[in-house]
């Protein structure tokens, strides 16, 4: 009867909608709990809290789990139309998007540098799990705005590399990272409570176009850092003999990393710091850490 055969197409839409999202499930996953969401909405409650939507039997992470075959079957057989639509709704969201650097605003860092972070925040551990889905397994990182400064947005930071995670039973992770390169974002927006964009790498330029007669030389900006970090080791300052030997490792010799390392542990501001994010010349970033140096010798030793 075909009165009949309506009803219960409408009350198996119903069964088989997502309780999340309120509309039919796509690629459908049951917990054991037997309760079954959208792969994407059950991904994005779990960063939020590692429990069923429903029930809140807890599920312990990490959680990985494959779609329910069975309920696929039937949603192809009896919505083909409609879970096609689904799909290429999906599928569009994907393909369209430009802005397709992650970023997390954190802290300053460089490129040839380790940094660990702590994720915690529901959107950051959405993120997290996005980029460890990706082929790259990266994402950028950029300060927030210096308080009570008339900027609102910070354009340059550093692309970090994801080389260990440590999932912590509540859902937290500890993330462990290496500094690549530098970028400035063109472009940003808001993806799911965390920013994305569309990003232009920073390299330095080409050795050629550096003046081979400058003075002073690279070699002599570089003694000059080495002689003020070997006079503050040599006792007027623990703190930097702490940092220089339990975070950041061996100083380099090259002169587009070296600016990078000195800067890490002088005592200045970290948004004073950020000023080298953007130059592309290593002698010029020698030269503003130089000219830091000199700031903190006539300050301390005047």
């Amino acid at each position: 009867d075909p009165p009949d055969a309506a009803a219960f197409k409408k009350s198996l839409l119903t069964e088989l909608s997502c309780v999340v999202c309120f509309v039919l499930l796509y690629d459908p996953i049951t917990l054991p709990c037997q309760h079954t969401f959208c792969a994407r909405c059950l991904h994005r409650s779990l960063d939020h809290s590692p429990a069923c939507p429903v029930c809140r039997c807890h599920i312990p992470p990490p959680f990985a789990a494959r779609p329910n075959r069975t309920i696929l079957s039937i949603l192809l057989k009896a919505f083909p139309e409609l879970y096609q639509e689904r799909a290429q709704i999906i599928q569009a969201e994907e393909r369209d998007a430009r802005l397709s650097t992650p970023i997390f605003v954190c802290h300053l860092c460089f490129p040839g540098t380790t940094t660990v972070l702590h994720f915690f925040e529901p959107r950051y551990r959405l993120m997290l799990r996005r980029c460890l889905e990706s082929p790259t397994r990266s994402f950028g990182m950029v300060m927030p705005p210096k308080p009570g400064s008339n900027s609102t947005r910070v354009d340059y930071g550093t692309m970090l590399e994801i080389r260990n995670v440590q999932m912590l039973p509540d859902g937290r992770s500890i993330v462990e990272t290496w500094g690549t390169y530098r970028f400035r974002i063109m472009e940003r927006g808001n993806l799911d409570g965390y920013m994305v964009a569309r990003i232009e790498r920073i390299d330095d330029y080409p050795d050629e176009l550096i003046e081979q007669d400058a003075r002073p030389t690279n070699t002599e900006l570089m003694e000059t850092c080495r002689k003020f970090l070997d006079r503050l080791q040599r006792g007027t300052a623990p703190w930097v003999v702490q940092r220089l030997n339990n975070a950041y490792g061996a100083i380099p010799s090259e002169p587009s990393a070296f600016s990078f390392w000195v800067a890490l542990v002088l005592p200045i501001d970290e948004h004073e710091k950020a000023k080298l994010l953007p130059i592309r010349s290593p002698r010029m970033r020698l030269v503003l850490v130089t000219h830091w140096i000199e700031q903190l010798n006539n300050n301390w030793y005047a």
